[in-house]
């Protein structure tokens, strides 16, 4: 299956948005401290609405039943790929650059968080469910996903692990901010804002990445070279 890497690169692109690594970290700047249960509420949260909508839609795949599968075989469905792959790769490439924020300046959500598990609940909830809208990365993934020919528990298993890169980034600083301690803090709000600005170009750069390959991995395949996923 040459498109898990594609799928690897889109669950890394996940990985750098506001909800699952800008967010998670100026909360752990605002605590002055790493919360384990109040960040770990507010991560899995965002992973399971994650996981939740992938499960839904690789469910509405299988609904579509051999329809589909035979749509993956097809001379048309890596067409399809290209288009998804061309529609990253133009994001990626012609956005406009973000606007740097002011310094010390933290992401809304964060800057009004409190430390209870409920309302870390919520503003993951807000956070995920407000990026859904925009989520083409997350829904080209579930494309691909759903497209592999593999048992429907293994495709379940792939969503699931797609949803533990999106959030091991965030995991890795929080460890690093537990073992550093109080040393840490200062670093990580000096680079907060720089982080959110760079997260957003970086998103550009993986977009365009994966975008580009996905299109030439299309191409292959229409040519011959290689075989339909």
């Amino acid at each position: 299956m040459g498109s898990v890497i594609p799928v690897i690169g889109l669950a890394l692109l996940d990985s750098l948005s506001l909800g699952t690594l800008v967010i998670p970290l100026a909360l752990i700047v605002h605590w002055r401290s790493v919360r384990v249960p109040a960040l770990t509420a507010y991560l899995v949260t965002v992973a399971g609405v994650y996981f939740l909508l992938g499960l839904g839609i690789l469910l509405g795949f299988a609904g579509l039943g051999t329809a589909l599968e035979r749509l993956t075989q097809t001379d048309v469905f890596p067409w399809i790929t290209l288009i998804l792959g061309a529609a990253l790769a133009i994001f990626g490439i012609f956005s406009p650059d973000p606007k740097k924020p002011e310094p010390g300046q933290l992401p809304k959500r964060a800057a009004g968080a409190t430390n209870s598990v409920p309302s870390m609940v919520a503003i993951g909830l807000g956070a995920s469910l407000t990026e859904a809208a925009t989520m083409l990365p997350y829904l080209a993934a579930m494309g691909i996903i759903g497209s592999w020919d593999i048992p429907t528990a293994a495709k379940v298993g792939s969503v699931g692990i797609y949803c533990l890169i999106m959030i091991a980034p965030t995991i890795i600083l929080a460890t690093l901010a537990l073992v550093f301690g109080q040393r840490f803090f200062p670093k990580l709000e000096r680079i907060i804002p720089r982080l959110e600005y760079e997260a957003k170009v970086t998103l550009l750069w993986i977009a365009a990445i994966v975008g580009i390959y996905m299109v030439a991995n299309s191409v292959a395949t229409i040519r011959g070279d290689l075989p339909a996923s």
